[in-house]
């Protein structure tokens, strides 16, 4: 629910010539927003009144609130302004990034909670996964993340041994499985896919939400040449997470499918 009261009053900007205006407003408004002047569902204040404000057009001033509002900073509502959303930290789709970076990105603090971690056979299932032979020794780990002490994340990820015979070694709870597999091992090609579940009784009570909740899952597996390194699940409250993904088309375009 949006609020109505008037809009926190903002420091005075101080105007960097270097910076394009549109940054300038933008981290204006971010400021207000990380210093705690503008919580979510405070209006911001108005196009005219930052246009004046900043000495700024109307268009560079729409242009700083519109990204933010793509970015889910900011939320528009027609006929009474823009509010500060409800924040949901957005995560990269299409590149291989750290969960801890991405909480610390956020000025949050990261930790990690070991859940399982064993050298055991592969199922079948699981040797279908990495593409192995039923039976094979792989390492199962299992981890909770937390940012802040709240659970945003269970990683349950499958590894080949020969790719990272020391992995199971590593202290998870101070360096994330993914940070280790990207610092010691190289790979070639990367498979997303992301679905949306139920989270159950198991996940709901690790990331304490009910267990009728809707979470994301991102499945990724990744190779060096034809062989699967690791295979795995992370799984995200719905409500607190979303996906984003960019990239770049062909440079040559001569015609547009439909």
């Amino acid at each position: 629910m949006h609020k109505t009261e008037a809009t926190p009053e903002m420091k005075t900007p101080t105007r960097i010539s270097q910076i394009p205006l549109s940054r300038q407003i933008k981290d204006f408004i971010l400021e207000g927003i990380s210093s705690g002047d503008l919580s979510p569902g405070d209006r911001i204040p108005s196009e005219a009144e930052l246009a004046k404000h900043f000495s700024a057009s109307r268009m560079t001033v729409n242009r700083a609130v519109s990204e933010l509002t793509v970015e889910g900073r900011l939320s528009r509502v027609q006929g009474l302004g823009t509010f500060v959303a409800e924040f949901k930290p957005l995560a990269p789709l299409f590149e291989v990034r750290s969960i801890a970076q991405e909480v610390v990105e956020q000025g949050k603090t990261h930790s990690s909670v070991l859940l399982e971690a064993e050298c055991e056979p592969a199922t079948k299932q699981e040797a279908g996964r990495l593409e192995v032979e039923t039976g094979t020794e792989i390492f199962k780990l299992q981890v909770l993340h937390l940012s802040d002490g709240r659970p945003i994340q269970i990683e349950v990820r499958l590894v080949v041994p020969k790719f990272a015979p020391l992995f199971l070694e590593q202290d998870f709870t101070t360096i994330t499985p993914s940070d280790y597999l990207q610092k010691n091992v190289l790979f070639s090609e990367v498979e997303h896919k992301v679905d949306a579940v139920s989270a159950g009784e198991e996940i709901g009570q690790l990331l304490e939400i009910e267990k009728n909740a809707p979470c994301l899952r991102l499945v990724r597996r990744t190779w060096i040449g034809n062989e699967i390194i690791t295979y795995v699940q992370l799984i995200h409250p719905g409500e607190a997470f979303r996906f984003t993904g960019r990239f770049t088309g062909p440079q040559n375009v001569k015609a547009m499918p439909c």
